[in-house]
């Protein structure tokens, strides 16, 4: 059997990563996706911003990471996978069929590979974890750009049920509790200031700043670029 490849697509909230992945699963249609977000505790158990008073869903402490981890090695060593119900709601994709099959055609040469695309908001804050994938994308977007995405969804599906995040609750919860655990990758800690590139380099990452006006072609056509890089070296 062919080792598993385990392809990270990770970054804040509302960055991306979860559109990328399931368009790149488009495209590379034997791949199977993974969602971080499937693995979160049960509502109960969610920690409470103590700043706030709020359910906070998005620190590391709202994860199952023993679980996680257990299955992506599995994944990696073993091929298998466990069944899981996703609370990840479907995407629709605007990319035409000559667009997908063009990308399919760059995809060919490794089509045959067994390949799981992983997506989460908490792939990059330890860098242990990290470790477990063969190909690390990083998508990053500016504050503004992040902060008007994440309000402008309706909510998100839970274990329990589901979620509406009360007024400001990305600017006082979702972003400092993202700056709080991935401060290592940014420059003098400051997300505004960019990637460390001296840490990037070391950790073998690459970064896709999904400003507005990207399109989902740019999007998943960068993606399979990095993905034929690691095929081809």
């Amino acid at each position: 059997m062919s080792a598993v490849t385990l392809i990270a697509f990770g970054g804040p909230s509302s960055s991306g990563k979860t559109t990328a992945a399931k368009a790149v699963q488009l495209v590379l249609s034997h791949a199977s996706v993974l969602h971080l977000d499937d693995f979160y505790l049960p509502d109960e158990l969610i920690p409470v911003d103590p700043a706030t008073g709020e359910l906070n869903w998005d620190c590391p402490e709202a994860i199952d990471f023993p679980k996680f981890i257990a299955h992506i090695k599995r994944l990696k060593h073993e091929g298998i996978s466990l069944e899981l119900h996703s609370i990840q709601p479907g995407v629709d994709m605007s990319l035409t069929q000559q667009q997908i099959q063009a990308l399919a055609d760059k995809a060919d040469p490794f089509k045959d590979k067994p390949i799981v695309l992983v997506d989460g908001f908490m792939l990059f804050h330890d860098p242990a974890l990290l470790e477990l994938f063969d190909v690390r994308l990083f998508f990053h977007a500016p504050f503004e750009t992040l902060k008007h995405r994440r309000e402008s969804r309706k909510g998100y599906n839970t274990v329990a049920g589901f979620w509406v995040d009360p007024p400001n609750y990305f600017a006082d919860v979702v972003w400092p509790a993202y700056l709080q655990s991935h401060k290592y990758l940014f420059e003098n800690g400051d997300a505004n200031a960019g990637v460390n590139h001296r840490v990037q380099e070391q950790l073998r990452f690459s970064e896709f700043n999904n400003v507005d006006g990207t399109s989902l072609l740019e999007l998943v056509d960068w993606s399979l670029d990095r993905i034929v890089d690691h095929f081809s070296s």
